[in-house]
């Protein structure tokens, strides 16, 4: 039986961040499905199609992110990188949905 958790604590560092980053996506596509579905009233073919084509398009643009990070230095393709994709989440949670 292969081992679960990593012997070096770096191993184990990245594996966490791998097991939180992966169940938090889960999370926010599972809830994001219920809320295009239930809330704005979007048929689930819609969904499934706009998802589907995001999915598309991540694996291509991961697989060219990791052509340059073979070119380059990998840590600075991270980094560069995840610092885009998090105003994009926090614009998206902050949308015309909100009332005050």
């Amino acid at each position: 039986m292969p081992k679960l958790v990593p012997d070096t604590a770096p191993q184990r560092v990245i594996a966490a961040s791998n097991l939180v980053n992966t169940m938090g996506s889960g999370l926010y596509l599972t809830a994001g499905v219920l809320y295009f579905t239930q809330a704005v009233h979007l048929p689930a073919a819609q969904v499934g199609l706009g998802l589907g084509a995001a999915g598309l398009v991540s694996l291509v643009v991961g697989i060219a992110v990791g052509h340059l990070a073979d070119r380059r230095e990998a840590r600075g393709v991270y980094g560069s990188w995840s610092g885009r994709r998090r105003p994009g989440a926090s614009c998206s949670r902050t949308g015309s949905g909100s009332s005050s």
